[in-house]
């Protein structure tokens, strides 16, 4: 009687390893540019053509103050033609409120998606284990030993196939999971390690929120006669000038938000950087649907820029066939729709990759 003990142990390899948590943040510059003939407010036809000041006071100001239902926005700026200009909006307190909530990530959105993993997987494995054909082999001579063990090993070659079907499956769940938190809280990857904001997302979750900024605005070009191209003028003035350049931090308590805030939030604090004026200016102009707009990532910055014609001098890009002019958000620099700072020129020149990202509703 010929006897051999036989143990098998699972060779799966355990997916414990956990993605890192990084960012990249390409901020950037927003470039806007457009040559409508004609500008309505949302829901209005007829533009008018009386003349509005600024009710004398020195621009660009910015006056935020909380009301009974939110905030009340009073911004001045001066626009590229010269004309000093003022508008008021208010901002419910819910919008800004989940505008601000809907933003960022904690580690706690993740220790439970991780908790989860760890869990699956350890059950996946000791599920296997415990259907493993494993202890003494006995036999009356080598041959049927050698057609036992054989026997043994196909069944617990299928036992490791099944396993290592169910481990790949549990990673690709968490994977999904893993882009899911990202996604809802307003993040994307950016490669298969790096994870960024997603501002087109932000843009689009935030348009409609902004649409009494959107309004003003659009009662400013009907009292100064703006066609379309001078009112996204004026908003990028307003952007670039009343909105101070603060780089927002990269967490607030233990929300992650990556030096980033949300349009709404920088409206009610009046100030924030490159990538964060562009998703506001984005978010305002998105209101007519007419203006094309795309992002532009180039390492360190963040810009934008909208469909029109060139005009001489200007700097533009083409996207699917189509010009698209480019705009400086991140201010304080006074540049017209079609100009922009050193570095972005410098970078342009260069020859160098930028990503172009599609804005939309």
């Amino acid at each position: 009687m010929l006897t051999r003990r036989l143990w098998f142990l699972s060779t799966a390899s355990v997916y414990a390893l956990l993605v890192a948590i990084s960012w990249s943040l390409d901020q950037g510059q927003a470039h806007a540019a457009s040559a409508f003939r004609s500008f309505n407010e949302p829901g209005q036809k007829s533009p008018s053509r009386r003349k509005a000041g600024s009710g004398g006071k020195r621009v660009p100001y910015r006056k935020i103050s909380r009301t009974a239902d939110g905030y009340a926005l009073d911004y001045g700026f001066k626009n590229f033609n010269g004309d000093s200009l003022d508008f008021q909006a208010e901002l419910d307190s819910e919008s800004v409120a989940a505008s601000i909530r809907e933003f960022g990530f904690k580690k706690s959105d993740f220790d439970k998606l991780d908790a989860w993993y760890k869990k699956a997987q350890k059950d996946a494995v000791a599920s296997a284990n415990a259907r493993f054909v494993s202890g003494k082999v006995q036999a009356k001579n080598a041959a049927e030993l050698k057609s036992k063990l054989s026997f043994i090993k196909g069944i617990n070659a299928g036992i490791q196939k099944e396993l290592d079907g169910k481990l790949a499956s549990l990673s690709k769940q968490y994977r999904k999971r893993r882009l899911k938190v990202y996604e809802d809280s307003g993040f994307r990857y950016k490669d298969s390690k790096t994870v960024e904001v997603d501002i087109p997302a932000m843009v689009s979750r935030n348009w409609k929120r902004v649409r009494p900024v959107a309004h003003a605005f659009a009662k400013l070009a009907r009292a100064h006669g703006y066609d379309q191209e001078e009112l996204v003028g004026a908003a990028t003035a307003w952007v670039q000038t009343a909105i101070i350049y603060e780089v927002p931090a990269d967490n607030e308590g233990s929300r992650t938000v990556a030096g980033i805030m949300p349009p709404l939030k920088t409206l009610i604090l009046g100030q924030g950087d490159c990538d964060t004026k562009t998703a506001l200016l984005a978010s305002v102009l998105l209101n007519w649907p007419k203006i094309k707009m795309v992002g532009l990532g180039i390492p360190g910055h963040y810009l934008m820029a909208y469909q029109r014609p060139p005009r001489r001098g200007d700097i533009y890009l083409e996207y699917k066939g189509l010009p698209f002019v480019m705009i400086e958000s991140a201010g304080p620099a006074w540049l017209n729709p079609g100009d922009v700072g050193a570095s972005t020129k410098n970078y342009l020149k260069s020859g160098k990759n930028f990503r172009i990202q599609p804005m939309g509703a």
